[in-house]
């Protein structure tokens, strides 16, 4: 039987860090902006009964992509780090995947939950638009997609 939190405190949009192999992607970690947490689905499983199909509960997890938000920096870094990560993916052939987490934070900044994604490997990166007609600097951001296996509460 599930019991009432005791801790009645909302969870913060802003309260999160993104963590992920800092010694080969330190500008994606550092400037990241926003990460949405996937969605995880089952579908179900249709078992036919005297003419209709009755619904049973799947066996099989469905995970959603995993999507991050970063502001560019002025030379690129980040970016061209995320481009050349999905640019060796496909002329090295190796597989380049790593774990990532995020840190869900309390309102006093303390790691309240954790989540590890086991290996996340890139698999779209957004363009990124330059334009004269802007009225007020709104500095470049871009979104890398990643797939990864399967993610947890840790």
């Amino acid at each position: 039987m599930a019991t009432l939190t005791s801790n009645k405190n909302y969870l913060s949009p802003v309260g999160f860090k993104f963590t992920i192999d800092n010694q080969l992607y330190p500008n994606l970690e550092y400037f990241c902006t926003a990460v949405s947490l996937p969605s995880i689905s089952i579908a179900e499983a249709p078992m036919p009964f005297r003419g209709a199909n009755v619904g049973f509960t799947g066996d099989r997890i469905t995970f959603d992509d995993l999507t991050v938000k970063f502001n560019i920096t002025e030379d690129m870094d980040n970016y061209k780090e995320t481009f050349d990560w999905i640019h060796n993916i496909v002329n090295v052939g190796e597989q380049f995947k790593s774990d990532a987490v995020l840190s869900i934070l309390t309102s006093h900044n303390n790691v309240s939950k954790t989540i590890r994604f086991s290996d996340v490997f890139p698999i779209s990166l957004s363009g990124v638009e330059f334009t004269t007609g802007a009225t007020e600097i709104e500095y470049l951001q871009a979104d890398v997609t990643f797939k990864y296996t399967s993610f947890e509460f840790i």
